[in-house]
């Protein structure tokens, strides 16, 4: 009888450990499902991206020299501390580079500009880039 009792016991304890090692697989997107929907997501993401595009501006270009091979670039950036559609006083850094491969040339100007300065002040002038 003791034996009878002390396996009955034995099984009694390894069972909860036995179903405790059969977990379900962890599902990494559960907690959105459960959450937030798709939509949800989208709708926020959304309205960061449109934020970002209401404060800042970005431009620019690389054109290669088909004759020499060097290239040559620019790219502007603007921000608008207020949004550009409530104000246009905004800060502006201008880049330009120049890389030419034959003779290890690499050229590499940057300018900043705040509102205060006026824009006829923004011309490419030796004494203002970096």
């Amino acid at each position: 009888m003791r034996t009878i009792s002390a396996a009955a016991l034995f099984f009694l304890l390894l069972t909860p450990l036995a179903w405790a090692g059969e977990t379900a697989p962890f599902d990494p997107e559960q907690p959105f499902q459960q959450g937030f929907s798709t939509s949800v997501l989208r709708s926020l993401l959304n309205g960061a991206l449109d934020v970002f595009e209401d404060h800042l501006e970005i431009t620019g270009n690389i054109i290669p020299d088909e004759v020499k091979g060097d290239r040559r670039g620019n790219l502007r950036l603007k921000f608008y501390p207020e949004g550009k559609s409530k104000s246009d006083q905004h800060h502006q850094a201008e880049g330009w580079f120049r890389l030419d491969p034959d003779r290890a040339l690499q050229e590499f100007h940057f300018r900043f500009q705040s509102p205060e300065e006026p824009a006829k002040n923004f011309s490419r002038h030796n004494s203002d880039v970096l």
